[in-house]
């Protein structure tokens, strides 16, 4: 493609930079209408439990069960928070019907903008019962609204929660530190809290507090007191759960996630917990056999075979790495690791009588304001376990030796260069002309910087979107030097 060619196809993403709706630097916040809608169940029951703002307090649809909503304006996006388990559900008006629910997300979102209605019916198609429901128009979304992502095909670390507080406990601040390094972090549990709903929520809330966006691994186990390991594997042999079938759950984790980086739990189970020693020690025999395609195949078969580059233990002694949780992060405003680990933690209402809030937050008369305060059990403390790309240098870093795959142009990391990341590229540019964090992380803002002047601004996302304008569009093979010419 000759340098006219190319100067055009800079002209025209320069005009659709700037017109496309798409493209919006900022929007206005999202009407809510959750509280003056009218909401009309099929059985005609009083349907502001679903609105009371408790997810404790649930309305229960039949199969086949509706749920009309009417507001005073389109409406754009509807929440709903499921207890216990999610159905499929749809969206209907003026004829057209949207289908909703496919990924099975117990708090799930559904964009109804295509509508063009302010009177939706929803149908469910199952029995289901909903804790809460939130109704938008077109906006901005508030930011506790979650609209989750489908769990990654490929992460770059996974954790191996055991209970769904553990991860802003015993790994305080893993989590909002891999996000605010742009990695892709994939929680995996090993326990499920069916029995206590109200923790079901509390996992989501949490997550999605810290930064996380894609949808957690939920586990396949009980949550079983015990003090030991045997206790641990007495209580699962019991519920029908072999010692095999734990393997087996782990050697799949690893191989559908195919993460760079695992982190497991203490082998002694931090505190002594029975069932944190037996995900520890099936994740360890896991690591081991997960690159075998002959063992487990069903696994093998549908996700290939995955020999983990490194693997990490809490509390491990040998080969010890010791963590940073105590430097503000732009991501989150300038808030530290275990700031937005304390925050999730917080999300965990029914968990605060425990002895773990003192633990992580110190007493009322002398709170922590920083996790090296934490003596036992400290979360900033790991070993590598495994290596298959050779020791650590002492660096105190969990990606040494793995190296970043973020592509020039793919801030959203997608592996493709698109109008989305031009998008992102504007709206970031947008915060930080407005004194506000750009919402990058620092791996993103390298694969942004396009005209490499240490800045994100609208010259990148314009190079972007004219990248993506000449290679995908108009079928070119322009790179990034001739575009910058």
């Amino acid at each position: 493609m000759n340098l006219k060619h190319i100067s055009a196809a800079l002209t025209a993403a320069a005009l659709l930079l700037t017109s496309a709706p798409m493209l919006h630097a900022s929007a206005e916040a999202a009407p809510e209408f959750t509280r003056t809608a009218a909401l009309v169940a099929s059985s005609g029951y009083n349907t502001n439990v679903m609105r009371d703002g408790s997810e404790s307090s649930v309305y229960t649809f039949a199969p086949g069960g509706t749920l009309t909503i009417t507001a005073s304006a389109p409406i754009s996006g509807i929440s709903v928070k499921f207890d216990k388990k999610s159905a499929l559900w749809h969206a209907a008006a003026n004829g057209t019907q949207l289908d909703c629910g496919q990924n099975g997300f117990l708090h799930d979102y559904a964009d109804v903008s295509a509508l063009n209605a302010s009177s939706v019916v929803l149908t469910f198609d199952a029995y289901v019962s909903v804790g809460e429901i939130r109704i938008f128009g077109a906006g901005d979304l508030p930011a506790d609204v979650q609209v989750w992502e489908p769990a990654y095909e490929k992460a770059d670390i996974a954790l191996f929660s055991t209970h769904n507080d553990d991860e802003h406990l015993f790994f305080l601040g893993l989590i909002p530190d891999a996000v605010a390094r742009g990695k892709k972090m994939q929680v995996v549990y090993f326990c499920h809290h069916n029995g206590e709903p109200i923790r079901l929520h509390e996992q989501l809330n949490a997550l999605w507090e810290v930064g996380l966006r894609h949808y957690p691994a939920i586990g396949r186990f009980p949550d079983q007191y015990s003090e030991t390991y045997q206790w641990a594997m007495n209580n699962l042999n019991n519920a029908g759960i072999s010692y095999d079938s734990i393997v087996a759950y782990q050697v799949e984790m690893l191989r559908r996630f195919k993460p760079d980086v695992v982190v497991g739990h203490d082998v002694n189970g931090e505190y002594g917990h029975g069932q944190h020693r037996v995900n520890a020690a099936t994740l360890q025999k896991a690591v081991a056999l997960s690159g075998d395609p002959a063992q487990y195949p069903q696994s093998a078969a549908q996700y290939g075979a995955w020999d983990v580059p490194k693997t990490y233990l809490h509390l491990w002694a040998k080969n010890p790495l010791v963590m940073n949780y105590d430097t503000p992060l732009d991501y989150f405003g300038g808030r530290t690791a275990y700031q937005v680990s304390l925050a999730g933690y917080a999300k965990h209402n029914s968990q605060q009588y425990t002895w773990f809030t003192r633990w992580a937050k110190g007493n009322s008369w002398a709170p922590f304001t920083k996790a090296t305060q934490i003596s036992t059990y400290s979360p900033l403390k790991y070993g590598l376990y495994r290596s298959t790309v050779g020791p650590d240098s002492g660096i105190n870093d969990m990606f040494e030796h793995i190296t970043a795959q973020q592509i020039k142009g793919d801030p959203d990391g997608d592996s493709s260069i698109t109008a989305a990341d031009a998008q992102l590229v504007l709206e970031a540019y947008a915060k930080t002309t407005a004194q506000l964090p750009s919402g990058l992380s620092d791996v993103q803002s390298s694969a942004a910087d396009i005209d490499g002047d240490g800045a994100v601004t609208s010259a990148d996302a314009q190079l972007i979107l004219a990248y993506y304008t000449v290679n995908t569009i108009a079928g070119g093979h322009a790179d990034w030097a001739e575009l910058t010419l």
